[in-house]
Formats: structure tokens, sequence, C-alpha cells
């Protein structure tokens, strides 16, 4: 009998770990979770195959990482800006950062004769702190420069705001597609980079704190305004974005305030 019950116990336990097995995705080079503060780039990479499949599917990877890392750059150096002056700041602090990879994913793979090809979709940030020097500024500088991307920001505050008042369905008609809405999150990024990569004068840190705050919030709220468009939880998703949207717009409201 306790044998009987032992077997039926090391069943069960085998029944349950077969069944989260199956659930785990069969990628494991990347996070589903990926940051809203990184631009995702599409790209092929290839590796000559000569005796060594698993060399060539490596050398294909990298290949591609590499190729991610050079668009997502671009991107960010010609992201749309409407604030003419930002443009200046944006190159200034971009030129001194350096890309690498957040996470990727592998969308297909595959050996055509002597080559072995993949396809990926790569989370590429272009600030690393560990790597990047950050752009110091005295109070002259800062005085100068931060009003300027303070334009910027309130600039795609109120493109946000539009956005958020055409989904809750005020506006008379929606002027933004997916496209729009990307392009916007990619000029969030840009700002957030910039915020991210400049060293203030003393005494200004907790203001470029909370500059950077309501800007991932915005962010985040106008990536998931753009999920919800393309019809992926959509109730849900807007909620969620209504609320971070808002809470943005407060922390803007309360800088303004204390000026």
């Amino acid at each position: 009998m306790k044998r009987f019950v032992s077997l039926s116990a090391c069943l069960l336990i085998l029944v349950f770990a077969a069944g989260t097995y199956a659930k785990k995705p069969m990628q494991t080079e990347s996070n589903e979770d990926v940051g809203e503060d990184a631009i995702s780039v599409k790209v092929d990479g290839m590796g000559t195959l000569k005796d060594d499949v698993a060399a060539a599917r490596k050398i294909a990877i990298s290949d591609g990482l590499r190729i991610a890392v050079e668009q997502a750059r671009g991107v960010m150096v010609k992201s749309e800006t409407e604030v003419k002056d930002f443009a200046e700041i944006r190159d200034e602090v971009l030129s001194n950062t350096k890309g690498f990879v957040r996470t990727y994913k592998i969308l297909d793979e595959k050996q055509d004769g002597n080559i072995y090809k993949v396809t990926l979709e790569v989370e590429v940030m272009l600030t690393d702190p560990k790597a990047a020097a950050p752009v110091k500024m005295d109070e002259q500088k800062y005085g100068a420069k931060v009003p300027k991307i303070i334009d910027e920001i309130r600039s795609l505050f109120a493109k946000t705001n539009q956005l958020a008042e055409s989904l809750r369905g005020r506006a008379k008609e929606s002027a933004f597609n997916v496209e729009d809405i990307k392009r916007l999150h990619r000029r969030y990024v840009v700002v957030a980079q910039v915020l991210r990569s400049i060293e203030p004068p003393a005494g200004k840190q907790e203001k470029m704190n909370v500059l950077l705050n309501a800007v991932r919030l915005k962010m985040r709220a106008t990536g998931i305004f753009g999920r919800a468009i393309a019809g992926k939880e959509r109730p849900i998703l807007l909620r969620r974005g209504f609320e971070l949207n808002q809470k943005g717009n407060n922390m803007l409201q309360m800088l303004r305030s204390n000026e």
C-alpha cells in the first residue's frame, strides 16, 4: 500500500512538472517584460557555416545584435523633434552614449546552404550607466539648456494628452495611428536618455529626477496606448494608460508650482 501511494505521488509530481514545463516558452534568450525606455528593432543576422552549426548560429546572433545597435542609434539621433533647439542638446548628449542590448528574441532561424540566418527582435538602449560619461553642466549651461529640454517635454506631454482624449472618445476624430504613436514613443525615449545622461549642478538633481520620472510615466502611458490601439486587452490597458498619463501630468504640474 505504501509503495502504491509513493508511486501515485511521483506520478502526480511528474504530471505537474510536465504541465509547468509546457507553459514555459522555448526561447530563453529574451524577457517579455522589456523596458518601456528601449527601442525595439527587427534585424537579420548571418553566420558562415563551416563544421559547427552551433558556432555559425552564435555568429549569426552576434551579427544581428551588432546591426540592431547600429540601427537603434540611427533612430535615436534622427528621432523626430518638434522643438528645434532641443536637437542641439540631444546630439551633444547622445554623442557620449554607448549602445547596448537589453534583451532579444529569436523570431526565426534557418540554414541556407553554408549560411546560417536568424531574425531577431532586439530591445536596445543607448545609455549604459557603467560605460557612458555624463554631460556635466554648470549653473550657466544648466540655465540655458534645461528650459529647451522642458519645452520638448511639454510638447510631448501635450501630444500624449491629445492621444488620451481621443481614446476616451472626447475628441471628434483621432489623428493618431500606430506609427504616430511609435514615433511619439521614440521621442520620449530620446528625452529620457538625455535626462539620464546629464549631471546637473549641485542642488538641481532632485528637479532632474522629477522630470525623468514624469517622462517615464508618460512614456509608459504612450506605449500602453499603442498596445491598446493594436487591440490587446484594450479596456484594461486604457485604464492603466490613463492613470500613468495623469500621474505624469501631476508631476510636471508640481514642478511648475515649485518654480
